[in-house]
């Protein structure tokens, strides 16, 4: 199959997919912001990822296996999707209307868009080859030349004596695994290094411009001159290998920049949006969600998660003396604390 076809395929799964599920998560509401679709449905796939992983990993599962169970629910949600549009004429005018209002190019989007653009070209036809692809693509595609999840060793070919304590909770590599092959078996070092920098960097940006909404509401030209000041700052965040814009520069196909680049600031949105409203602008599950979407990408997301989530609820909780915030909060974070406690036992 020509890797034209594979790409469109990959496309597919990667863009078309997660909107789609993403307008299902929004059916409830009057309106569809349009920048909410995409994460919003990739904090569906990566809890279904997360979910259906750990325990087929366990139980020594074939990659097949998992690839089959994570495409049918991808498709099944994503026509779901499609179909709570297509079916209502009201929700259905109201997105177009939405589109139309939002087409608007202003000259400070037109520039943020200009450097999105190149941006989106650099990482992809100038990839940085990282030394930490050494596990995580190598893992990736150990599991799809064995058929394995997680059972055999990318360095040595050698089967694991004892699973890798560090990545078994965080199985990021095996949604790189699977991609590829829904994909028709495009190689994941290429899905890696061409593909998942172009759609995730689509996905930060969406995010930024969630929050954009949160700081000016009313405001469309303070929001585009934030999404250029936040493309800039991104463009030269070169100075240090540890920041969130570095990551998401230079290694945005790993887990650990996807929790930074966007995971991070999508929490941000929903404590904004969900914990610190009288009434929530979405619903809990999507904090739910975001949790265990944390969980999959990186170990450090197991942690950093709750901790956020508690941060803003003890603030909700001074400000607002609302003690069933507290528990609410509590419950999105009962998978991650779960997790860690394994993740704390099997170190």
């Amino acid at each position: 199959m020509s890797i034209i076809l594979k790409g469109i395929l990959a496309l597919f799964w990667l863009l078309l997919v997660p909107a789609a599920i993403g307008i299902l998560v929004m059916s409830k509401r009057k309106d569809i912001c349009p920048e909410a679709c995409l994460p919003f449905g990739y904090l569906v796939l990566f809890s279904v990822m997360e979910i259906f992983t750990l325990p087929l990993t366990f139980l020594k599962a074939p990659l097949h296996i998992l690839t089959a169970l994570y495409g049918g629910v991808a498709v099944l949600l994503a026509a779901a999707g499609v179909v709570s549009v297509v079916g209502n004429k009201e929700k259905r005018q109201n997105m177009i209307s939405v589109q139309k209002r939002e087409s608007k190019i202003t000259f400070y989007f037109a520039l943020a868009l200009l450097l999105i653009i190149c941006q989106i070209v650099m990482c992809t036809l100038l990839a940085h080859m990282d030394a930490d692809d050494s596990f995580f693509v190598a893992s990736a595609t150990t599991d799809v030349y064995t058929d394995t999840i997680f059972e055999v060793n990318p360095d040595t070919g050698r089967y694991y004596m004892v699973l890798p304590e560090r990545y078994i909770l965080s199985p990021f590599p095996v949604f790189l695994a699977v991609v590829s092959q829904l994909s028709a078996g495009l190689h994941p070092a290429i899905m890696a290094h061409m593909v998942f920098p172009a759609v995730f960097l689509i996905v930060v940006y969406m995010v930024q411009s969630l929050l954009s909404r949160c700081w000016f509401p009313n405001d469309r030209k303070a929001r585009d001159i934030y999404l250029l000041l936040v493309a800039v700052i991104s463009s030269f965040s070169a100075y240090s290998v540890y920041n969130a814009g570095n990551f998401q520069m230079v290694r945005l196909w790993q887990g650990k920049a996807i929790l930074a680049a966007i995971l991070i600031p999508m929490l941000v949105y929903l404590c904004l949006t969900i914990v610190m409203k009288e009434k929530a602008d979405y619903s809990w599950g999507l904090m739910l969600m975001a949790n265990l979407s944390c969980c999959l990408v990186s170990s450090m997301g197991i942690i950093l998660a709750p901790l956020l989530i508690g941060s803003f609820a003890v603030v909700k909780l001074i400000y607002k003396k609302d003690f069933m915030c507290i528990w609410k909060c509590a419950l999105c974070c009962i998978p991650t604390l779960v997790l860690g406690l394994i993740f704390l036992y099997v170190l």
